[in-house]
């Protein structure tokens, strides 16, 4: 439908002009009550209009449908009444016929339509309806003889009849484009068509003729020779090709594209050296736009970024790239991209460290630096970034709330907490942002065992978004850990479970909830759904990873850190500590003690922190549950 918005808004401001004075004009004497129903449909017609510009479709197609029936022999109302069955048919194909035998019934009562005419022509394209759209181009052709637009378009339906088989069609496309070259000049555009038409025919001498006098027509412009070399090698001509692509070149030696194209068709011809000597040239060339360069980097990154040689070799042409254009920071940016996709994270934010001094009003620039450094594992240079990107944002949550979290992750849980309290949250008045805040906080206060304080913050963000449900996991879990309004984390649990019900770090919630209150077999269900699940992820995962290492090109830079995978982390276990720490017991409880273990052993094997690694191993040497153990 955002096609049809586009294509009527001018149209239904000049209606809305017209149809003040007498909108549908009638050659017959009608009746008062006649003239009465027409200027009742054009009022409405009206209202559609308005309607329509206030983007109101459903109330659109009512007032139309209305208007139609009021007077249903009005050219234009007909018109729109097809058309709007068009656009809303989806697959109907009864639909679909009588819109296009509307179209036609209102555009031949006014062929004079421009609009109209190149509105049905269109469509016809959009639906493969070749007949009608000849009938169409045809009608407009009569129409206009003189408007070379429409006679162009007249040749292309010709043309696309001769290449779907009826070959009767091309030399009229042939001769239309000849006499839209006596008009307007030998061009690429037309002499492309006529190339088209002539490979209908296999006729290769006749198409090589028609580039000869294409070129002859424009010696010194290189953007034709550019076109000629394009032709010829889609020909399988490559000779002839680069002899053009020399052309141009030499016409005008600082002209990126046709370096471009010249250096492209080496590598499509499988010469890779002397690809790469033409880019190392290009990108050296003092007179080369700097645009030009960027194409070249992107497309050798694209070409050989998957193999090691390949990822030297890109170094080396950032490197010269910078030599020639140093201060340019979409430089640095596109090498730090390439190396944070090629798992060089370190490397990228030291590239992006240029990048902000370089445009430190950049909002993104922080941001990807913060990211790559915290991906390198340098959680304190994060939090650091995303301090200095404050001072030019400041009180912009989207840094604090990262530095916060980097803060947190680098150990500072201090800094954390106070640089999220000296906030003015009162400021904050977007519910689902204030929501967020006091999540975060919450997990801050909860983490430095001001749990009561963490209680209250998730409270205040379930306040402000009931349906924050990772506020709601949060303080669930935290209500078990503590043993604290059992009955309240169960909801929570369930509300959210019920919410993501594939969701692991949920469903692990809520078998903890279930197991805090004494319900040993529920919970044991629950946690046997959870490793169920977690396994599947850890399946589809691995697909996932396949599939990418077989994709072409490098992958596509996540939004943030969280969006790394265990597939893209190969020696993490799926599952965390906790989970299997968790199944461990509920077993236990439910007195499967060689299952308990058995999940035990797996918590241990995720390398828990000292204090857990050691309640964990007294566990598994006494298989049991050790009372009072911290």
């Amino acid at each position: 439908m955002r096609s049809g918005r586009i294509i009527h808004r001018l149209l239904f401001l000049l209606l809305a002009i017209a149809a003040v004075s007498p909108l549908f004009v009638q050659a017959r004497k009608s009746s008062w009550e006649d003239d009465a129903r027409r200027r009742k449909a054009a009022y409405i017609y009206i209202e559609a209009i308005s309607a329509f510009m206030d983007e109101n479709y459903n109330l659109y197609g009512q007032l139309l449908d209305r208007a139609y029936n009021l007077d249903p022999d009005d050219p234009e109302l007909i018109m729109r009444m097809g058309e709007w069955k068009l656009l809303t048919a989806a697959n109907d194909s009864a639909a679909v016929e009588d819109g296009f035998r509307m179209m036609f019934d209102g555009y031949r009562q006014k062929p004079a339509d421009y609009y109209d005419g190149n509105q049905l022509i269109n469509l016809t394209a959009n639906y493969r309806r070749w007949d009608d759209q000849l009938k169409a181009a045809e009608i407009m052709a009569r129409q206009f003889p003189d408007r070379n637009e429409v006679q162009l378009q007249l040749g292309r339906t010709y043309l696309v009849r001769a290449m779907l088989g009826d070959t009767t069609y091309r030399n009229r496309a042939i001769d239309i484009f000849s006499s839209l070259e006596d008009r307007v000049g030998k061009s690429p555009q037309l002499s492309d068509l006529k190339i088209r038409a002539y490979a209908v025919a296999r006729d290769t001498v006749a198409i090589i003729r028609e580039l000869g006098n294409l070129n002859a027509a424009s010696p010194d412009d290189p953007y034709t020779a550019m076109a000629v070399g394009q032709i010829f090698e889609s020909l399988e001509l490559p000779d002839s090709a680069l002899h053009y692509y020399d052309r141009a070149c030499r016409l005008d030696s600082t002209n990126g594209n046709a370096i471009l194209l010249r250096a492209r068709f080496f590598q499509t011809q499988g010469d890779s050296i002397t690809f790469e000597n033409e880019a190392l040239k290009a990108i050296k060339s003092p007179d080369l736009e700097f645009e030009s360069k960027v194409k070249f980097i992107v497309n050798y990154i694209n070409t050989y970024s998957a193999d090691s040689a390949g990822q030297a070799r890109i170094d080396n042409l950032f490197e010269t790239l910078l030599d020639v254009n140093s201060g340019e920071a979409d430089v640095y940016r596109l090498y730090a991209e390439y190396l944070y996709r090629t798992g060089k994270s370190a490397e990228a934010a030291e590239q992006l460290n240029y990048v902000v001094s370089l445009e430190p009003s950049e909002r993104n620039n922080w941001l990807f630096l913060a990211q790559a450094q915290a991906t390198a594992g340098d959680y304190n240079a994060a939090a650091d970034a995303l301090g200095e990107g404050s001072k030019v944002f400041p009180n912009d949550l989207t840094f604090i709330l990262p530095e916060a979290v980097y803060r947190s992750l680098g150990g500072n849980d201090s800094l954390a907490i106070d640089l999220l309290e000296s906030y003015p949250d009162s400021t904050i008045t977007d519910p689902d942002t204030r929501s967020q805040f006091m999540t975060h906080l919450g997990d801050l206060y909860y983490k430095a065992k001001r749990r009561s304080d963490a209680f209250k913050a998730y409270e205040d963000a379930l306040t402000a978004n009931p349906f924050n449900y990772m506020a709601m996991n949060n303080v669930a879990y935290y209500y078990a850990e503590t043993d604290t309004l059992l009955d309240k984390a169960e909801s929570y649990a369930k509300r959210v479970v019920r919410h993501e019900p594939d969701n692991t770090t949920y469903l692990d919630t809520y078998a903890w909830v279930l197991y805090k209150k004494g319900d040993y077999e529920e919970a044991r269900q629950q946690i046997d759904k959870t490793i169920k699940q977690l396994e599947f992820d850890n399946s589809i995962d691995s697909i996932d990873a396949s599939i990418s290492d077989m994709a072409d090109g490098p992958a596509s830079i996540p939004a943030d850190s969280s969006e790394m995978t265990d597939a893209e982390n190969p020696t993490e276990l799926a599952g965390s500590v906790d989970l299997y720490d968790h199944a461990g017991d509920i077993y236990y409880r439910c007195g499967n003690i060689n299952r308990a273990v058995e999940y035990w052993t797996k918590a241990l094997d995720r390398k828990p922190g000292p204090e857990d690694s050691e309640r964990i191993k007294e566990k598994i040497k006494h298989r049991k549950i050790i009372e009072n153990a911290p």
